[in-house]
């Protein structure tokens, strides 16, 4: 019985893990590194500013809700409320949107809400296409800043 074989379905083993992990390579350099910063070491180093905005935001007591109502094929208005930790409403704020399409790189749309009663802010909004969007608001009064980020769903 022949076992000239033998060395040769080692040689084609080796052969298919090669190309296997050259495949794996190849997707793994090619596809999205999943990075939401393009200097993420330097945003790392900045940290602490973040924390320091988190713990100056927390200290304002204030209280943050995001809402979306369609309107027809990508419009909708968006609409905010502020309340103060007591419950009451935070009026005379300059609130601004920034809306972002968190799946795709479509530009984002930054709309300026106005205050339509204590405390609520809403503006209209057209944007590309429907699907998930990401709303951030950024509400200032004075040195205050108050940021809140919520998903919403365009029909």
């Amino acid at each position: 019985m022949s076992c000239r074989w033998i060395p040769w379905a080692f040689a084609g083993s080796l052969a298919i893990v090669v190309v296997v992990n050259g495949a794996l390579a190849y997707f793994a350099v090619s596809s999205s590194t999943g990075l939401v910063n393009d200097h993420p070491f330097e945003a790392g180093n900045g940290y602490n500013r973040v924390l320091d905005a988190a713990a100056a935001q927390d200290a304002l007591g204030w209280h943050g809700d995001v809402r979306f109502t369609p309107a027809g094929a990508g419009k909708g208005e968006i609409t905010a409320r502020f309340t103060d930790r007591d419950g009451r409403p935070v009026t005379g704020l300059s609130v601004t949107a920034h809306v972002v399409r968190p799946v795709e790189s479509l530009p984002a749309a930054t709309v300026a809400l106005s205050e339509t009663a204590a405390g609520r802010y809403a503006a209209d909004t057209l944007l590309a296409r429907p699907g998930q969007w990401e709303v951030r608001l950024a509400a200032r009064r004075g040195a205050d800043l108050f940021e809140i980020a919520q998903r919403i769903i365009v029909q």
